[in-house]
C-alpha cells in the first residue's frame, strides 16, 4: 500500500523534483481542473519550482494558459496549443451529455450556435469580458442569460476568469 501511495504522490508531482514552470505542469497532466480559479493556481504552484500567484495571473492574462471547458462542462487550465485538439476530441461527448440540460433550460441548438458566434465576435482581438458582460451580449441579441442559461451557453469554447 505504501508503494502505491508513493507512486501516486510522485505521478501527481506532489513529491520529488518540482516541474520548472506552470506550463510544464499543465503539459504533464494534459489539463488541470480549474473550476475554482484560486485553488487551481495553488495546485499549479505546488507542482512547480517558483510559480507565484501574480505570475500565474500574468500567464493567464497573456494567454499562455487558457481556462476553458475541455474534459466536461467544468473549467480546466490547458495550454493554447492543446485547446483545439482537446475540444475536438471531447466536445461530442460533452454536448451529448448536455442535451437533457439544454431541454430543461429551453436552450435550442440555434441558441447555443448563436451564443458561440456572439461570443466569438465579442471576444475577437483579444478582448476580455466578464460573465456579466457576456450575459449582456446574449441579452442584447434576445437570448435570456438568466439562471443557468449563461453558464450552459459556454458550451462553445470560451475563455474567462
Amino acid at each position: 500500500m505504501t508503494d502505491i501511495a508513493s507512486l501516486r504522490l510522485a505521478s501527481q508531482r506532489l513529491v520529488g523534483e518540482p516541474l520548472p514552470s506552470a506550463g510544464d505542469a499543465i503539459r504533464w497532466f494534459g489539463a488541470v481542473q480549474a473550476q475554482d480559479y484560486p485553488g487551481a493556481k495553488w495546485a499549479l504552484g505546488q507542482r512547480t519550482q517558483s510559480a507565484t500567484d501574480a505570475e500565474l495571473d500574468r500567464l493567464f492574462d497573456e494567454g499562455a494558459i487558457l481556462r476553458t471547458h475541455v474534459m466536461r462542462p467544468t473549467w480546466h487550465f490547458v495550454l493554447p496549443e492543446d485547446a483545439r485538439w482537446l475540444l475536438e476530441l471531447t466536445s461530442p461527448r460533452i454536448r451529448a451529455g448536455l442535451r437533457g440540460r439544454h431541454r430543461q433550460l429551453a436552450l435550442s441548438h440555434y441558441d447555443i450556435s448563436q451564443a458561440a458566434e456572439l461570443f466569438r465576435r465579442a471576444l475577437q482581438g483579444g478582448r476580455h469580458l466578464t460573465r456579466a458582460e457576456l450575459g449582456q451580449v446574449l441579452r442584447s441579441a434576445g437570448i435570456a442569460p438568466d439562471g443557468q442559461r449563461l453558464p450552459i451557453s459556454y458550451s462553445a469554447p470560451s475563455w474567462t476568469r
